[in-house]
């Protein structure tokens, strides 16, 4: 089977160049990424959200060996809100939410347009949503 490239020139990759700087200059681009930043610059922070995904993945690997306790939940739960109390950390996380989403948007998008044969309708993209919009999140 042979797959489908595009060459270098080609109008589709042009375009693509085209969007990513249109992405640059939105204003939901640029203060997100202010947050990454700030988070980014701040060790403390960085260790504290790096803690609590060492710990998450800890208690996954609980859960799959069938040794999870109520104190591994209540020690988790405990880790989650000290995170989401730190203003920074919480920015952080809501701007790669935000980033996420963006991308999510735009592929949905593509993914649909190369599905049907033909540009979606907003109508058609939000059948597909659950109900924030634009989302496109099937």
């Amino acid at each position: 089977m042979q797959t489908a490239s595009l060459p270098a020139n080609s109008t589709i990759l042009e375009k693509t160049r085209d969007l990513c700087g249109d992405l640059l200059e939105l204003p939901e681009y640029k203060s997100s990424m202010k947050a990454v930043e700030a988070f980014l610059e701040n060790d403390e922070a960085k260790a504290q959200y790096r803690s609590f995904a060492d710990l998450g993945e800890e208690l996954h690997q609980k859960q799959h060996a069938g040794s999870l306790t109520d104190e591994d939940i209540q020690k988790y739960d405990t880790a989650k809100s000290d995170l989401e109390s730190n203003p920074l950390i919480a920015e952080f996380m809501a701007a790669q939410d935000g980033l996420n989403d963006i991308a999510s948007t735009i592929s949905k998008h593509v993914a649909k347009t190369l599905e049907l044969g033909r540009v979606p309708s907003p109508e058609e993209m939000e059948a597909e949503c659950c109900g924030n919009s634009g989302c496109g999140c099937n």
